[in-house]
């Protein structure tokens, strides 16, 4: 799945060659390559593998310096990308280093995100040495690129190296929440309720992933629904070391769950796992100061057609009203886009982001901050609807800190 896998965004001016390096990369006509400009309308991209990283998603983005009729709508897309890169690759022709490619390099340093530099079509002109020299100013990662002559096998292991240096050990895996809390041998009990939400004959993708996990960790997990929860617990020789629960059965679960053992959801891993769980937290308190008139945000990263009983359209909003007593105006996004002018919102709720990777929920979570919104996630602000909260929080300390230190505060705190 392209949320789990080592995004890198390959950027550069129209003709630079840029789909011409991700059909070399992939070893596929993945991406159209033409002189006529534009010919890259919108965002491809390809997932591969590319051991000993594992899976990588590639994007082959349009040119930065598209002057077509449509050339602003795909610029704005390509600068959406950086959002969800882990790597930038910027393409420069030999010689030609200018405004443009720097505005690429600012992006990346913004988002503190590492950029190797591939200089294209040397075949037809080597760069000299002033011109690399003059590159290594900008980043220590520079390579050569020619699809006539150059060697794919060569060219992919000097790209593993320079991916290997820049991201950190295990880039992946470091954000599995359940390695600190789980360990070999023990038993997870995972509560996976089977409503009309449900997808037919599946489970959702957060259960999928946080059972593979278990399985990572060399634990044991006994799968059930809400309604067979006190059974399992009953079965057990010994209780569980933690229970993992969805979401919208977290306040029953909680009734039935003894007191000496942890409980947590699947979505509150997720903001341990894809986003800063201490921030989602505070922002959680601004369901405590919502007044008439307020506006709230209610943002889903994959589309979906809402189901009768429907998490974010339905339930929430419902629960919201409920909890707070006041008359609130609740809007709704989904998809990729994300609104722009987000200050206009007391909080934003965001769903779980299994669809999306940690540097795209850690980028929607930054604009919030920045823009002064209190911002939290569908598992965290539910216990807190719910009264649950420090209970689900206990196996996040310093989440449940902060929680209880901005429990009283104002939504504007981020503004302090």
């Amino acid at each position: 799945m392209k949320a789990l896998t080592i995004q890198i965004g390959i950027f550069g001016r129209t003709n630079v060659g840029k789909s011409s390096l991700m059909n070399f990369i992939t070893n596929q006509n993945t991406s159209i390559v033409s002189e006529t400009v534009g010919t890259t309308t919108d965002v491809v991209y390809k997932q591969m593998e590319l051991n000993p990283l594992g899976p990588i998603t590639l994007f082959d983005t349009a040119g930065i310096d598209d002057t077509s009729v449509l050339g602003s709508k795909r610029i704005e897309k390509t600068q959406k990308t950086f959002d969800s890169c882990d790597i930038v690759i910027l393409m420069c022709d030999s010689g030609k280093f200018g405004s443009f490619e720097e505005s690429i390099v600012k992006e990346a340093d913004k988002r503190k995100t590492p950029c190797v530099i591939v200089v294209s079509k040397t075949d037809l002109n080597p760069p000299d040495k002033i011109f690399l020299e003059q590159l290594k100013k900008y980043t220590k990662y520079v390579m050569l690129f020619s699809n006539v002559s150059g060697n794919r096998d060569d060219f992919l292991n000097a790209l593993k190296k320079i991916l290997i240096e820049a991201l950190p050990d295990k880039y992946i895996e470091n954000y599995r929440a359940l390695r600190n809390i789980v360990k070999k041998g023990d038993t997870v009990v995972l509560v996976m309720p089977i409503d009309l939400g449900a997808p037919r004959g599946k489970i959702i993708m957060p259960q999928a992933q946080t059972l593979r996990h278990i399985l990572d960790l060399n634990a044991a997990s006994y799968t059930v629904q809400d309604t067979e929860y006190e059974i399992a617990l009953q079965n057990l020789k010994t209780l569980p070391i933690i229970v993992v629960t969805d979401s919208q059965a977290v306040e029953r679960i909680a009734a039935k769950t003894p007191d000496n053992v942890k409980l947590t959801t699947f979505s509150i891993i997720y903001a341990a796992d894809k986003s800063d769980i201490v921030e989602m937290a505070k922002g959680a308190t601004a369901l405590n100061n919502l007044q008439d008139g307020d506006k709230v945000l209610i943002s889903e990263a994959c589309a979906h057609h809402a189901s009768a009983d429907d998490i974010g359209r339905v339930k929430l909003p419902k629960w919201i009203r409920k909890y707070s007593k006041k008359d609130l105006e609740v809007e709704y996004i989904s998809g990729q886009d994300y609104p722009e002018n987000i200050a206009v919102y007391k909080i934003i709720i965001h769903c779980g982001g299994c669809t999306l990777n940690r540097k795209s929920m850690l980028s929607r979570l930054n604009k919030a901050v920045e823009a002064g919104v209190p911002i939290t996630n569908y598992g965290i602000a539910i216990s807190v609807l719910h009264g649950v909260i420090e209970k689900v929080l206990e196996v996040f300390p310093e989440a449940l800190s902060a929680y209880k230190k901005y429990e009283f505060k104002c939504s504007g705190y981020y503004k302090n």
